[in-house]
């Protein structure tokens, strides 16, 4: 059996971050490294690192367009995904390139040229995955699954425009914090919607990790990573569509899942007050279906209505929470892990 690994605790310089913002409720961010010392002086090793950068929120970013106003924003099944939505040309002539991370992903952190106002996130894919990526992006449309608002088009690559999420749930599993049953809740339930959307729409995840799951400072959780979906074959809901919920549940509850699919937890003191979630925990393994897990029912206040998808364990219909119980744990985790990140000093501004 595995041993219980070491939380990591380390310090970031705000002197050795770039662009570094000034309020909430998206600012600077950060992530754990690959291999971390802990403060009991082992390493901890984590095979899905993250790099992050700092982030703000404000309206999405473009050029002044004269005339008649023009739709940016891709929505599913709606003519805004046709080609005469996609800009043809290079981002770069709008916006400016501050420093690329490891976030869900290679991120570009960038801002607009114009006024730099808000930081941005900007992603690369090659042009002969563009008409997947399209596809994927035309079909999904989903508060708990990452979005973008623009995309631009080279001859050689497809660019996304979205908003900057600076963590991911690979934050909150290395900062010393374990989250308690209203946050574990929180996250869970976000992260179960979004994934129940990808499934009803046809696609199977395949890189489903706490690295690939993004969080902002205002507790909303996206599944990322669009790239890895593929075409389900069935429409059944099979062990690998819910392998990854145990996974990044046990990685919450105790820093690290079991080895060769062992569902399980270790220290079971720590959670001797919510034994729901060990009993959610050990209902994932014997479902067959989302409908056995899955019910509507009355969301948080700061929901839309019929919005929020839940499940019938007791941990996530009688836990009541918000996304506020998440924010204070999402800012520890942003200041708690080190930062790393590609940057170049350019003595004209910006990146080299």
């Amino acid at each position: 059996m595995k041993s219980k690994a070491d939380k990591r605790a380390t310090r970031v310089q705000p002197s050795q971050i770039a662009l570094l913002l000034q309020l909430p409720p998206e600012n600077e961010a950060v992530s754990p490294s690959s291999d971390l010392k802990s403060e009991s002086g082992h390493f901890v090793s984590r095979s899905h690192p993250n790099i992050s950068p700092p982030s703000s929120l404000s309206e999405p970013g473009g050029k002044v367009i004269r005339g008649s106003p023009r739709a940016m924003s891709l929505q599913a099944n709606s003519p805004t995904g046709s080609d005469s939505n996609i800009r043809n040309e290079s981002p770069w002539d709008t916006y400016k390139k501050y420093y690329e991370c490891d976030l869900a992903g290679t991120v570009i952190v960038c801002v607009r040229a114009s006024d730099g106002r808000a930081a941005r996130a900007i992603r690369r894919f090659s042009s002969r995955d563009s008409d997947k990526i399209l596809k994927v992006l035309r079909s999904t449309n989903h508060k708990n699954v990452a979005s973008v608002w623009e995309f631009f088009r080279t001859s050689d690559a497809l660019y996304t425009l979205g908003e900057f999420d600076p963590l991911s749930l690979d934050h909150i599993v290395a900062c010393k914090a374990f989250p308690d049953q209203q946050q574990l809740a929180a996250i869970m339930s976000q992260f179960l919607e979004g994934l129940a959307h990808l499934v009803t729409q046809g696609f199977h995840h395949t890189a489903l990790y706490c690295s690939s799951v993004l969080m902002n400072l205002n507790g909303e959780v996206k599944i990322a990573r669009v790239d890895c979906c593929i075409p389900r074959q069935t429409s059944r809901v099979q062990a690998s569509d819910l392998a990854p919920v145990s996974r990044i549940m046990m990685e919450l509850m105790q820093n690290y899942a079991k080895d060769d699919g062992v569902v399980g937890i270790d220290d079971l003191e720590r959670w001797s007050t919510c034994p729901a979630a060990i009993e959610f925990l050990s209902a994932i393994t014997s479902a067959s279906s989302f409908e056995e897990l899955k019910k509507v029912c009355e969301p948080p206040s700061n929901f839309a209505p019929n919005s929020l998808i839940v499940f019938q364990q007791p941990f996530l219909t009688e836990i009541r929470w918000s996304l506020g119980d998440l924010i204070g744990l999402a800012w520890f985790a942003l200041i708690s892990a080190r930062t790393f990140y590609s940057y170049t000093w350019n003595p004209n501004g910006g990146p080299a």
